[in-house]
Protein backbone atom coordinates (compact mmCIF):
# COMPACT_ATOMS: atom_id res chain seq x y z
CA UNK A 1 0.00 0.00 0.00
CA UNK A 2 1.50 3.38 -1.21
CA UNK A 3 1.49 7.04 0.69
CA UNK A 4 -1.18 8.05 -1.15
CA UNK A 5 -3.58 5.59 0.16
CA UNK A 6 -2.29 5.64 3.46
CA UNK A 7 -3.09 9.70 3.07
CA UNK A 8 -6.41 9.01 2.69
CA UNK A 9 -6.62 7.41 6.07
CA UNK A 10 -7.68 11.28 8.31
CA UNK A 11 -5.99 11.37 11.63
CA UNK A 12 -8.25 12.81 14.39
CA UNK A 13 -5.67 12.93 17.56
CA UNK A 14 -7.72 13.56 20.71
CA UNK A 15 -5.60 14.98 23.35
CA UNK A 16 -6.00 16.53 26.83
CA UNK A 17 -3.24 18.26 29.41
CA UNK A 18 -5.65 17.65 32.32
CA UNK A 19 -7.20 13.83 32.76
CA UNK A 20 -10.92 13.78 33.26
CA UNK A 21 -12.46 14.99 30.77
CA UNK A 22 -13.97 11.91 29.81
CA UNK A 23 -11.92 11.80 26.27
CA UNK A 24 -11.80 8.29 26.38
CA UNK A 25 -15.32 7.81 26.61
CA UNK A 26 -16.26 10.73 23.80
CA UNK A 27 -13.99 9.23 21.17
CA UNK A 28 -15.73 5.67 21.98
CA UNK A 29 -19.00 7.44 21.21
CA UNK A 30 -17.91 9.65 18.01
CA UNK A 31 -16.20 6.52 16.47
CA UNK A 32 -19.95 4.78 16.97
CA UNK A 33 -21.66 7.83 15.51
CA UNK A 34 -19.54 8.17 12.48
CA UNK A 35 -19.61 4.62 11.63
CA UNK A 36 -23.51 4.83 11.92
CA UNK A 37 -22.96 7.24 9.11
CA UNK A 38 -20.80 4.81 7.06
CA UNK A 39 -17.24 5.97 8.24
CA UNK A 40 -15.01 2.93 8.61
CA UNK A 41 -13.35 4.03 11.82
CA UNK A 42 -10.59 2.50 13.92
CA UNK A 43 -9.82 3.89 17.31
CA UNK A 44 -5.95 3.99 18.81
CA UNK A 45 -6.04 3.86 22.45
CA UNK A 46 -2.09 5.64 23.28
CA UNK A 47 -3.40 6.80 26.21
CA UNK A 48 -0.50 4.88 27.88
CA UNK A 49 -2.73 4.62 31.08
CA UNK A 50 -6.31 2.50 31.81
CA UNK A 51 -8.59 3.54 29.82
CA UNK A 52 -12.21 2.38 29.36
CA UNK A 53 -11.89 1.69 25.76
CA UNK A 54 -11.51 -2.12 25.89
CA UNK A 55 -14.41 -2.65 28.65
CA UNK A 56 -16.31 -0.37 25.85
CA UNK A 57 -15.75 -2.10 22.59
CA UNK A 58 -16.16 -5.37 23.98
CA UNK A 59 -19.48 -4.37 25.50
CA UNK A 60 -20.79 -2.59 22.75
CA UNK A 61 -18.84 -4.12 19.17
CA UNK A 62 -20.36 -2.57 15.78
CA UNK A 63 -19.53 -2.88 12.44
CA UNK A 64 -16.96 -0.80 10.67
CA UNK A 65 -14.97 -0.22 14.14
CA UNK A 66 -12.55 -1.03 16.00
CA UNK A 67 -9.52 -1.00 18.68
CA UNK A 68 -6.03 -0.94 18.60
CA UNK A 69 -4.25 -0.88 21.63
CA UNK A 70 -0.20 -1.15 20.48
CA UNK A 71 1.16 -0.86 24.63
CA UNK A 72 3.78 1.04 25.54
CA UNK A 73 6.26 2.62 23.42
CA UNK A 74 8.27 5.94 23.61
CA UNK A 75 7.38 9.69 22.17
CA UNK A 76 10.10 8.98 19.65
CA UNK A 77 8.83 6.48 18.27
CA UNK A 78 4.90 7.73 18.08
CA UNK A 79 5.27 9.13 14.23
CA UNK A 80 6.91 5.90 12.73
CA UNK A 81 4.05 3.88 14.40
CA UNK A 82 0.90 6.09 13.01
CA UNK A 83 2.54 5.90 9.82
CA UNK A 84 2.96 2.49 9.48
CA UNK A 85 -0.78 1.75 11.10
CA UNK A 86 -2.36 4.23 8.30
CA UNK A 87 -0.49 1.97 5.70
CA UNK A 88 -1.80 -1.18 6.93
CA UNK A 89 -5.53 0.28 7.64
CA UNK A 90 -5.15 2.06 4.41
CA UNK A 91 -8.16 -0.26 2.46
CA UNK A 92 -10.11 -0.85 5.60
CA UNK A 93 -10.80 2.25 7.34
CA UNK A 94 -11.45 5.86 6.69
CA UNK A 95 -10.72 7.33 9.98
CA UNK A 96 -8.22 6.82 12.83
CA UNK A 97 -9.25 8.13 15.66
CA UNK A 98 -6.21 8.80 18.26
CA UNK A 99 -6.50 9.20 22.32
CA UNK A 100 -2.96 10.18 23.86
CA UNK A 101 -2.35 12.29 26.15
CA UNK A 102 -1.11 16.23 25.92
CA UNK A 103 2.88 15.85 27.05
CA UNK A 104 3.43 12.48 25.44
CA UNK A 105 2.03 14.01 22.09
CA UNK A 106 4.36 17.14 22.61
CA UNK A 107 7.40 14.83 23.02
CA UNK A 108 6.56 12.96 20.10
CA UNK A 109 6.58 16.16 17.40
CA UNK A 110 2.66 17.28 18.17
CA UNK A 111 1.41 17.73 14.86
CA UNK A 112 4.74 16.12 13.41
CA UNK A 113 3.33 12.67 13.99
CA UNK A 114 0.71 12.96 10.84
CA UNK A 115 -2.26 14.52 11.99
CA UNK A 116 -5.21 16.18 9.90
CA UNK A 117 -6.81 17.38 13.22
CA UNK A 118 -6.17 17.80 16.54
CA UNK A 119 -8.93 17.83 19.34
CA UNK A 120 -7.98 19.35 22.67
CA UNK A 121 -10.33 18.71 25.43
CA UNK A 122 -10.56 21.57 28.28
CA UNK A 123 -13.10 22.88 30.59
CA UNK A 124 -14.98 26.11 29.76
CA UNK A 125 -12.54 28.37 31.39
CA UNK A 126 -10.67 31.99 30.83
CA UNK A 127 -7.69 29.80 32.31
CA UNK A 128 -8.07 26.88 29.96
CA UNK A 129 -9.06 28.59 26.80
CA UNK A 130 -5.36 30.53 27.07
CA UNK A 131 -3.94 26.72 28.04
CA UNK A 132 -5.27 25.44 24.67
CA UNK A 133 -3.92 27.72 22.95
CA UNK A 134 -0.38 27.68 24.40
CA UNK A 135 -0.79 23.76 23.87
CA UNK A 136 -1.54 24.09 20.14
CA UNK A 137 1.05 26.76 19.27
CA UNK A 138 3.97 24.21 21.22
CA UNK A 139 2.06 21.31 19.09
CA UNK A 140 2.48 23.32 16.46
CA UNK A 141 -0.81 23.24 15.59
CA UNK A 142 -1.56 26.90 15.22
CA UNK A 143 1.22 26.90 11.90
CA UNK A 144 -0.24 27.92 8.62
CA UNK A 145 -2.14 24.62 6.86
CA UNK A 146 -3.04 23.28 10.48
CA UNK A 147 -5.95 22.31 11.69
CA UNK A 148 -7.21 22.20 15.46
CA UNK A 149 -9.93 23.04 17.33
CA UNK A 150 -11.40 22.85 21.05
CA UNK A 151 -14.03 20.94 22.68
CA UNK A 152 -15.65 21.95 25.94
CA UNK A 153 -15.80 19.99 28.68
CA UNK A 154 -18.92 19.66 31.85
CA UNK A 155 -21.02 22.48 30.39
CA UNK A 156 -24.04 23.28 31.27
CA UNK A 157 -27.10 23.29 29.24
CA UNK A 158 -27.87 26.86 29.58
CA UNK A 159 -24.79 27.78 28.33
CA UNK A 160 -24.11 25.83 25.46
CA UNK A 161 -25.35 28.20 23.02
CA UNK A 162 -23.63 30.74 24.15
CA UNK A 163 -19.98 29.42 23.34
CA UNK A 164 -17.88 31.98 20.90
CA UNK A 165 -17.47 30.14 17.22
CA UNK A 166 -13.83 30.31 17.77
CA UNK A 167 -10.70 31.64 20.27
CA UNK A 168 -8.85 34.62 20.46
CA UNK A 169 -6.06 32.53 18.92
CA UNK A 170 -7.76 31.18 15.85
CA UNK A 171 -8.82 27.60 17.35
CA UNK A 172 -12.54 26.31 16.27
CA UNK A 173 -14.58 25.85 19.32
CA UNK A 174 -15.99 22.29 17.53
CA UNK A 175 -18.73 21.71 20.14
CA UNK A 176 -19.45 20.75 23.79
CA UNK A 177 -20.37 17.55 26.41
CA UNK A 178 -23.03 17.87 28.89
CA UNK A 179 -21.83 18.90 32.51
CA UNK A 180 -23.19 15.33 33.65
CA UNK A 181 -21.76 13.48 30.79
CA UNK A 182 -19.20 11.21 32.57
CA UNK A 183 -19.63 7.96 32.05
CA UNK A 184 -18.03 4.71 33.30
CA UNK A 185 -14.73 4.31 34.76
CA UNK A 186 -12.33 1.92 33.26
CA UNK A 187 -12.52 0.87 36.61
CA UNK A 188 -16.53 0.26 36.80
CA UNK A 189 -16.37 -1.38 33.84
CA UNK A 190 -14.17 -3.90 34.53
CA UNK A 191 -15.84 -4.96 37.37
CA UNK A 192 -17.23 -8.06 37.94
CA UNK A 193 -21.09 -8.28 36.95
CA UNK A 194 -20.49 -3.68 36.66
CA UNK A 195 -23.47 -2.77 33.83
CA UNK A 196 -22.33 -0.80 30.94
CA UNK A 197 -23.84 2.63 31.58
CA UNK A 198 -25.68 4.04 28.27
CA UNK A 199 -25.27 8.24 27.93
CA UNK A 200 -28.26 10.04 27.85
CA UNK A 201 -29.83 12.06 25.08
CA UNK A 202 -28.13 15.45 25.62
CA UNK A 203 -24.46 13.53 25.70
CA UNK A 204 -25.55 11.51 22.99
CA UNK A 205 -26.82 14.32 20.84
CA UNK A 206 -23.69 16.33 21.66
CA UNK A 207 -21.86 13.21 20.34
CA UNK A 208 -23.61 13.19 17.18
CA UNK A 209 -23.17 16.94 16.16
CA UNK A 210 -19.15 16.46 16.76
CA UNK A 211 -19.69 13.97 14.82
CA UNK A 212 -21.58 15.71 11.75
CA UNK A 213 -18.83 18.96 12.34
CA UNK A 214 -15.59 16.30 11.99
CA UNK A 215 -16.85 14.89 9.08
CA UNK A 216 -17.56 18.58 7.27
CA UNK A 217 -14.14 20.45 8.63
CA UNK A 218 -11.41 17.36 8.33
CA UNK A 219 -13.64 16.18 5.98
CA UNK A 220 -14.43 12.65 6.10
CA UNK A 221 -15.34 10.20 3.52
CA UNK A 222 -17.85 7.18 4.00
CA UNK A 223 -16.81 3.79 3.18
CA UNK A 224 -14.70 2.66 0.60
CA UNK A 225 -13.44 4.81 -2.29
Amino acid sequence: MNAAHAASVRMIVFTQEHRGHGVSTAIFYLAQALARQGVRVLVADLSQRRSPLGALFERAPMKNLGLWAPGTLAPKHLPQVLERARLEIASKADCLLVDVDALFLEHAGGMQVGADYLVIAIENTTDARGGASKLAERLGALEPGRHAGVLFARVPAQSEEQLEMKLESGLVVLGSLPADYLLATAEDLTAKGAVLISPHEAYLSAISRLANTLMRLVPLHRGAR
